[in-house]
């Protein structure tokens, strides 16, 4: 379909949530706040010591582009024009840590944080 074809809504907003057990992506419009798509995938979590959670950081950053991506296509199955996308904002993991090796950018070991229960 030509991007003629798609629909227009005015500007889109998208949020990237990327929280301890999943992320997801969300796209709303902007002058409606309606919920247009969104994807979630959970990611896998491990409990090495008490009060601690580790996570594959690599998992961790494909988990966000797998959302953005399948987002993106259900968008354009919707004929929604993904290009008036115009912000996204991004809420994650505050209390995790992860070591990068400045020259081959990857991580040094998993991301680590805290585990809370209430």
């Amino acid at each position: 379909m030509a991007a003629s074809d798609r629909m227009v809504l005015g500007p889109l907003v998208g949020s990237i949530d990327q929280g301890t057990s999943s992320s997801r992506f969300l796209v709303f419009n902007a002058k409606t706040a309606e919920l247009l798509s969104h994807h979630q995938v959970e990611i896998q979590q491990k409990f090495p010591k008490e009060g601690w959670v580790e996570q594959d950081p690599k998992e961790i950053l494909n988990s966000v582009h797998e959302c953005v991506e399948r987002t993106c296509e259900k968008l354009q199955q919707l004929n929604i024009d993904i290009t008036n996308i115009k912000a996204i904002g991004v809420s994650n993991q505050r209390e995790t840590t992860v070591v990068w090796d400045k020259t081959t950018g990857e991580p040094l070991y998993n991301a680590i944080g805290n585990y809370y229960t209430f």
